[in-house]
């Protein structure tokens, strides 16, 4: 009887035990899911997000402002100016500005979705935790910590990835007409150099001349 009470005993304390770990693995899941799923930080990744597309946008106006500028120079160094070459340059350059505008959202949600993938990694590597005896008190700590590290990476990450050269036809169009301006003075300058003396031995050579 005796043996068969303390045994009953250490059973009955081993279920407690066991109840109160999975207690507290519930109370610290529970803690680390209510501070990745709080409002607050819900706020915080949508606000990182309009600031980053407000970051592309930006950078996207100072190149298409660039882009029209060069465009301008272009077209006037070409004599292109109120033609149909014109209407057509200002079209493509419209398309190339749209498909910038499309490629800032793109990468705005892009570095959110980074920012939620960081997240659920943080939140899964604390749970992972929390099932070897991690306190709700550290669960929350760390789960501040990481995700106030994820964010400043997520910033960090986005700002160095830009939009790139959206503009690289209209840089072409332009380098081309710089080199057909260079190449008009030179032949101008040959011309002015060279034209006048050179003139007077057209007729060299012919039946004309020789007689």
């Amino acid at each position: 009887m005796g043996s068969s009470g303390g045994g009953n005993r250490a059973q009955q304390q081993a279920e407690q035990a066991e109840r109160e770990r999975q207690a507290q693995i519930n109370q610290t899941t529970s803690q680390i899911n209510a501070l990745f799923d709080s409002p607050d930080r819900q706020a915080q990744i949508a606000d990182f997000q309009r600031a980053m597309q407000d970051l592309y946008q930006q950078d996207l106006a100072r190149q298409h402002e660039g882009a029209s500028r060069d465009l301008k120079f272009a077209l006037a160094r070409s004599g292109l100016t109120g033609g149909s070459r014109q209407v057509d340059a200002n079209r493509d350059l419209g398309e190339m500005y749209q498909r910038g505008v499309l490629e800032a959202e793109r990468k705005a949600q892009g570095a959110a979705a980074n920012l939620r993938g960081e997240d659920e990694r943080a939140r899964a590597n604390l749970t992972s935790m929390a099932m070897t005896g991690l306190s709700a008190t550290n669960a929350a700590n760390q789960a501040a910590s990481a995700m106030r590290t994820s964010l400043e990476g997520a910033r960090a990450g986005a700002m160095a990835d830009s939009l790139g050269d959206l503009f690289g036809g209209i840089a072409e169009v332009r380098r081309r007409s710089e080199e057909d301006a260079a190449r008009r003075r030179a032949d101008n300058l040959y011309t002015s150099m060279y034209g006048p003396y050179w003139s007077q031995f057209s007729g060299f050579g012919t039946a004309g001349g020789s007689s």
